[in-house]
């Protein structure tokens, strides 16, 4: 059995640590924009953004050798979700009976939004594996106990490759609900971490608010997966609750969101984030898409945005210029703005 995984970034990387120990050979394949990350790679030492290194065993492929990374068992894709549209265009032709498994949580515009496996499929007919659920990159690098969901047909295959001792694997069906539960858990993300930069401003823990906003989020988000046609109880489960616990507290949706509870006005947050040397944010990226999504749901007759309040103003607040000191209180006290 042989793994390739496209995409030298954090995650990749810490996958190909659990991998290793499972199956016969594991690629990392880096594209144009990780060159620097492939230099100290295969000088033997740690990757900058998990400190940890891969195992020895993983033969690391530069951006030219994608032809190899693509001709094995179970391919990868484990690019930002700006990325799986470029690198799935170059791969496609090389794809025959592999499975791929993605990664990425987020959406896409392919004329019209949807999941990523709804995008490849309608591409190619092709077995698609989705991984979800609270994975921090560093903390699988370093083997902390992680648990996530691989949804599809051949999740359990696929699942099998993963599974070890620190990284446990729980599968499911509903890719769609799975798909749609992650990319949505990201946007949420951003708006609960408001309260963690209200706090600093007014010096006062707000745990009580916290509590209403991930409540509104998992609830929101429930309801968009059966509009969507998936499973709603998927939401409650590790691709969205758990998922939606780590994010907020500690990743770059987090980050980006307590910089705006703090007062900072939507484009100074991401210049403070810049400069702080932090990539793509999936939640910010993701929200136009969502938003463009509950559209195209509302139009279709299978929800009304009127009952999706707190995405409503998070995408407000991202896009529409709104303060969040101007749109918390009402929307913590009433459950509207």
């Amino acid at each position: 059995m042989e793994v390739s995984i496209l995409g030298a970034g954090a995650m990749g990387s810490a996958l190909t640590i659990p991998l290793s120990e499972n199956v016969d050979k594991v690629y990392l394949w880096g594209t144009e924009f990780d060159l620097d990350i492939l230099k100290i790679l295969k000088k033997g030492l740690a990757h900058p953004r998990i400190n940890a290194k891969v195992p020895e065993e993983v033969e690391i492929l530069n951006p030219e050798e994608l032809e190899k990374a693509v001709n094995v068992d179970v391919v990868v894709l484990a690019v930002s979700t700006e990325g799986v549209i470029p690198i799935f265009n170059r791969i496609e032709k090389f794809l025959e009976n592999q499975i791929l498994l993605t990664i990425a949580k987020g959406l896409v515009d392919d004329g019209r939004v949807m999941t990523i496996p709804e995008m490849i499929w309608n591409r190619k007919s092709i077995d698609v594996v989705a991984i979800t659920g609270p994975a921090i990159a560093r903390e699988v690098a370093n083997k902390l106990p992680t648990r996530v969901v691989m949804s599809g047909s051949k999740a359990e295959d696929v699942a099998n490759l993963f599974r070890t001792d620190y990284f446990g694997v729980e599968t499911t069906d509903d890719i769609i609900g799975a798909e749609i539960t992650s990319a949505f858990k990201n946007i949420y993300s951003i708006g609960i971490a408001w309260i963690r930069g209200y706090e600093s401003v007014i010096n006062v823990e707000m745990s009580n608010a916290k509590g209403v906003l991930a409540s509104m989020a998992i609830m929101e988000i429930a309801n968009v997966v059966a509009a969507y046609g998936g499973k709603k109880e998927t939401a409650y489960g590790l691709s969205g609750f758990g998922d939606l616990i780590a994010t907020f507290r500690g990743g770059r949706n987090g980050m980006l969101g307590e910089l705006l509870g703090k007062g900072y006005s939507i484009d100074n947050a991401l210049d403070e984030l810049r400069k702080m040397g932090v990539g793509v944010i999936e939640g910010y990226v993701n929200a136009r898409r969502a938003y463009k999504l509950l559209q195209q749901l509302e139009n279709e007759g299978r929800l009304r945005i009127e009952e999706f309040q707190f995405i409503k103003h998070i995408y407000k607040v991202l896009y529409e210029n709104e303060r969040v000191e101007d749109v918390l209180p009402s929307l913590l006290l009433y459950g509207k703005a």
